[in-house]
């Protein structure tokens, strides 16, 4: 008999980025660029991750704008962003539509994508929040000013 449970270290040095468990622990690396604002990705590799057809993922986009892009908060116009790409047969290639997603409007996106590797991630962003929310809880309000501290250094 094989005991495949087993505990991971839940932050090795810091809290992990939603890149980072998508690249270490599901998919692999799906972010195209990072810029300023982070890593970025497009709604081709996602097609291309989940095994997707690029037209699914189009109206994974499009549910997930019209339900929430009437909340502010969620800042979509800023996290999924359309964009266009050439495609099609070499010598007629003609002007499509993809978007470009930050961390956060995968995060998002994931609502809406059902796939086992989405469900995945999914489960893995909420199981690595709930250790860190009891790593908060046991800590006082001095601890936890340390580390925002410590964040804010490494950000600057």
């Amino acid at each position: 008999m094989t005991d495949d449970f087993r505990i991971d270290i839940p932050f090795e040095k810091r809290p992990p980025r939603l890149k980072d468990l998508i690249n270490n622990h599901v998919m692999g690396d799906v972010w195209v660029r990072d810029t300023p604002f982070g890593p970025v990705t497009d709604s081709l590799k996602i097609a291309e991750k989940f095994d997707m057809n690029h037209q699914h993922v189009l109206r994974a986009i499009r549910k997930c704008k019209s339900e929430l892009g009437t909340e502010s908060k969620f800042g979509l116009c800023s996290n999924i962003i359309e964009n266009n790409y050439l495609g099609g047969p070499k010598g007629r290639k003609t002007k499509r539509i993809k978007y470009d997603i930050t961390e956060f409007g995968l995060a998002l996106l994931l609502l809406y994508i059902s796939t086992p590797k989405a469900r995945l991630i999914s489960a893995e962003i909420i199981y690595r929040f709930f250790i860190l929310k009891t790593y908060l809880t046991d800590m006082s309000k001095n601890q936890i000013g340390a580390i925002k501290g410590h964040y804010r250094k490494k950000m600057k």
